[in-house]
């Protein structure tokens, strides 16, 4: 509107500019239509820069969506990628604690041989024959009596590997353990118990029968071992450790409601221990926070 106000004011002049004489209208003339032009240039420019900015503005707001995109793909790509570290800390650190188990098992027990002393032989412990001869179809040692059958075949086994001690037994089955020999492992420990089903180790091999199923990727038959170590043995050592286990398994088993529970559980009821501490991390990777 402006622009054409400014024609038509130039175009009323023209007929004025032929009409006067004067050299100082003519050159008043001149000067206002010399204005005219140059606000006319500087309306065109300022339009083009309108046009420019508005350009540039567009480009600056897809650039910044394409950004706040980027980093919505980069946090979640992140928050991943800790949550796959902390589960692979907590793996090791459970590994690492069943290592240095072994190793203080196997430590006490070589320091009980070295100085003589042997826990008694099956023949002497009361009800000996009782406790785990029969395995039951979950895996673990039933608490049905033996036959004798079962006790005089275990017995059998392990005197022609030549093994005559629960100590001997009892290692030889963890070293099969370490090397990976799970099924023999087993044995041994089934064997252990039948044999000395009331030493201070009978829980923990017990305890070891459920990791050899869990090692060999059958989480049924190792979570029923170990609510068999609870229910049989609530103040073993292995107790805290049988907890967290089965807690593990639950969400191995795609059981996210009960792992979580088992594993809260292992958090009120074991304070201070590593279990504690593992199934904390644990269940900070399932985006939980349990102070």
């Amino acid at each position: 509107m402006r622009v054409r106000l400014l024609v038509v004011f130039v175009v009323m002049l023209i007929p004025l500019a032929a009409c006067s004489t004067g050299s100082e209208d003519m050159a008043l003339l001149h000067r206002e239509i010399t204005d005219v032009q140059r606000e006319l240039q500087e309306m065109q420019t300022d339009s083009l820069d309108k046009k420019d900015l508005q350009s540039m503005k567009s480009s600056m707001q897809e650039l910044s969506s394409q950004s706040m995109r980027s980093n919505a793909d980069l946090a979640a790509e992140v928050k991943r990628l800790q949550e796959q570290i902390e589960a692979l800390h907590a793996s090791l650190d459970m590994t690492t604690r069943q290592l240095q188990t072994i190793s203080q098992e196997l430590a006490a027990s070589r320091a009980r041989m070295s100085t003589g002393t042997v826990l008694p032989p099956v023949t002497a412990v009361a009800g000996g024959a009782a406790a785990g001869a029969a395995m039951s179809e979950s895996g673990g040692p039933s608490t049905e009596e033996s036959d004798g059958a079962a006790v005089a075949a275990a017995a059998a086994v392990t005197a022609a590997n030549g093994i005559s001690t629960p100590e001997e037994l009892y290692r030889s089955a963890y070293e099969d353990y370490m090397r990976g020999n799970y099924d023999l492992a087993s044995q041994g420990f089934r064997d252990y118990m039948v044999r000395w089903p009331e030493t201070e180790l009978t829980d923990n091999a017990l305890y070891w029968i459920g990791e050899c199923y869990d090692a060999q990727d059958d989480p049924a038959k190792a979570l029923d071992v170990f609510t068999q170590v609870l229910e049989e043995y609530p103040t073993s050592d292995k107790a805290a450790a049988a907890q967290l286990k089965k807690g593990l398994l639950y969400l191995k088993m795609d059981d996210q409601a009960q792992g979580v529970v088992h594993l809260q559980y292992v958090v009120y009821e074991y304070p201070g221990t590593r279990e504690a501490d593992l199934a904390r991390e644990r269940l900070r990777s399932l985006g939980l926070t349990i102070r």
